[in-house]
C-alpha cells in the first residue's frame, strides 16, 4: 500500500501515465482527446472496420462474429473518447465530442436495427 500511495503522490505520476500504451490510456480516459478521437476513433476505426469487413467478404470470418467484433470495437472507441473528452484545453471541444458520440451511437443502433 505504501508503494502505491507513494506512486500516487509522486510528481512524475503524469509522466508514468503517458508511458502506458495508448490502448490502455484511451480506455481509462487518460489519453489526450485528439489521440482518442482521431487515432482510435477515426483512423483506427476505419482501419479496423475495413479489415473485418474484408475478412467477411473473403468468407474468412462469419457474419455474426464480425458483428460482435465490430460492436465491441465501437463500444471501446466510444467509451474511451467519452472518458477522454475533457482532456483538452478548450472545454467546448469536450461537449462537441460528447454530442458526436451520442449522435454516432444513435446512428449505429439505427443501422444495426436495419441489418437485423
Amino acid at each position: 500500500m505504501t508503494v502505491v500511495y507513494g506512486l500516487l503522490m509522486n510528481s512524475d505520476f503524469k509522466a508514468t501515465i503517458k508511458r502506458r500504451h495508448l490502448i490502455f490510456r484511451h480506455w481509462q480516459g487518460d489519453a489526450d482527446l485528439w489521440q482518442s478521437y482521431w487515432l482510435i476513433g477515426v483512423f483506427g476505426g476505419w482501419a479496423f472496420w475495413t479489415i473485418i469487413l474484408n475478412l467477411v467478404d473473403f468468407k474468412i470470418l462469419p457474419d455474426l462474429a464480425a458483428v460482435i467484433i465490430l460492436i465491441g470495437y465501437s463500444i471501446y472507441a466510444a467509451v474511451g473518447i467519452w472518458r477522454s473528452a475533457f482532456n483538452v484545453k478548450c472545454i467546448g471541444w469536450a461537449y462537441i465530442t460528447r454530442a458526436i458520440i451520442v449522435a454516432s451511437a444513435i446512428f449505429f443502433i439505427f443501422e444495426l436495427i436495419q441489418i437485423i
